[in-house]
């Protein structure tokens, strides 16, 4: 049993706090509030086509691809889907929604949201449905919720 003590001692253990590792910063991730509306709008302005099967900058242009792009998350897989979306963001209040927050309907839809316009009312940025392009438009709040949709917050907005 002394033995296997020694062993220890003079086998070098790797320490958690190890400076290499712990200067690695975590907010390379992380994006602003500005930076996920001028993502957004960069879709709008080239009017990216919805489709299921193609990519644009890695990410499907479908609803999820386009919010997954704004939010700058992850491209594989083309970006997150309304199913696994929740895994990046989290359920907040309507009270609490800010430009670059989304309202997602999991299994179904989602799209960004871009400010109010009144207390219904506000601006949504989304890929809709075949046939149509990314667009700004208005959408109603009311309307969203009613229908089992609910504001939601990326996990790594900055601000």
């Amino acid at each position: 049993m002394q033995l296997l003590n020694l062993l220890f001692l003079l086998v070098p253990v790797f320490v958690i706090s190890n400076p290499i590792i712990s200067n690695v910063s975590t907010s390379a991730s992380s994006i602003t509030r500005d930076q996920i509306m001028s993502r957004a709008q960069v879709w709008v302005d080239e009017k990216v086509p919805y489709s299921q099967t193609k990519t644009t900058d890695g990410y499907r242009q479908d609803c999820s691809g386009f919010v997954s792009y704004a939010w700058a998350s992850s491209t594989a897989g083309g970006g997150h889907v309304t199913s696994n979306m929740q895994e990046i963001c989290t359920k907040i209040s309507k009270s609490d929604l800010k430009k670059g927050d989304a309202i997602l309907k999991p299994d179904q839809h989602v799209l960004l949201f871009g400010g109010w316009i009144d207390s219904d009312k506000f601006h949504e940025y989304a890929e809709h449905q075949s046939g149509d392009v990314c667009r700004e438009s208005d959408g109603s709040y009311s309307y969203f919720s009613s229908n089992g949709y609910f504001p939601c917050r990326y996990n790594l907005v900055s601000n």
